[in-house]
């Protein structure tokens, strides 16, 4: 087994986090993913896993190599790919993470033509409204909504959506329309569970405002909540890819249309190393096809 299929099958096992679920990934028996990677740490004279009965995490070791060997089959591959003459086809999977309105509204739209476009490239698309563990799960890149948390992660900012109120006019006829941001203590606030929403801060020319809010219903999941505004359940603050399509229809009309809520951001994220090669293409597709400067 030489260096960079070894690297290879290292780099599979510390995503999977499992000699099995890798062997499975790999289609090799468990007892020989394991000696290769024995052989592996025997031949640089360190220990690359940490192993206990529960879990497989890196070394110290074995993260310095990780860091490094990612680059080092990156810069591989497309040495390789120039040699074939294939440095503008780029070829396998794809593993991709989104919250589950984000995937059907922007990212999901958009792969048909990122796959037309690269006939060798294969994608897998994980909808999950909750954080996916990048490198537990496999996954090349996650696109997340809102503020990033601090982490060890690599990010791009792709650009950032401006957000209002929104409401369904048989809720705003039942219960009444606010006149200014004050009046909302008294409505159904539709809010986001993961994010432990107390309050909105709102703005119109220079002037802000943060009034609590308060609601029978949060979830966590964008569509839910859109669904439960569109149903006449309370009021929404929603990015403009979240409702534009029901404020086409008249499904929902805007809630005090001078004031704004701050905009949201949407990054792309991913464990090591800079961008290459099909993850890169697909970031640069979608960054160019998504525009989040116009409200609704």
């Amino acid at each position: 087994m030489d260096r960079i299929d070894a690297m290879r099958l290292f780099l599979r096992v510390a995503d999977a986090g499992s000699f099995s679920r890798a062997a499975v990934d790999l289609e090799l028996g468990q007892p020989t993913v394991s000696r290769r990677i024995q052989d592996l740490e025997a031949g640089l004279g360190a220990t690359l896993f940490q192993r206990t009965t529960r879990a497989l995490s890196l070394t110290e070791a074995g993260k310095r190599f990780y860091a490094r060997a990612v680059d080092i089959i990156a810069e591989f591959d497309a040495a390789e790919a120039e040699a074939r003459g294939l440095e503008h086809e780029p070829v396998g999977l794809l593993r991709l993470s989104c919250a589950a309105s984000m995937g059907r509204m922007v990212i999901g739209p958009q792969i048909p033509e990122f796959l037309g476009l690269y006939p060798h490239v294969r994608v897998d698309l994980m909808l999950d409204d909750t954080y996916t563990d990048l490198v537990g799960e496999g996954i090349d890149l996650a696109f997340r909504i809102g503020t990033l948390q601090d982490s060890s992660l690599m990010a791009k900012k792709l650009g950032e959506a401006p957000r209002a109120l929104w409401a369904s006019p048989e809720y705003l006829q039942r219960v009444g329309t606010p006149l200014h941001p004050s009046d909302l203590t008294s409505h159904d606030a539709l809010t986001f569970r993961q994010v432990g929403q107390t309050e909105w801060r709102l703005s119109r020319d220079g002037e802000s405002v943060s009034v609590p809010v308060d609601g029978r219903f949060k979830a966590s999941s964008g569509e839910i909540l859109l669904q439960a505004s569109m149903r006449g359940l309370g009021i929404l603050l929603g990015p403009n890819w979240l409702v534009r399509e029901a404020a086409a229809s008249g499904a929902l009309v805007r809630v005090l249309p001078d004031w704004s809520g701050d905009s949201s951001p949407l990054h792309v994220v991913w464990s090591a190393g800079k961008l290459r090669g099909k993850s890169k293409l697909f970031v640069d597709h979608i960054e160019s096809r998504i525009d989040f400067s116009s409200a609704c």
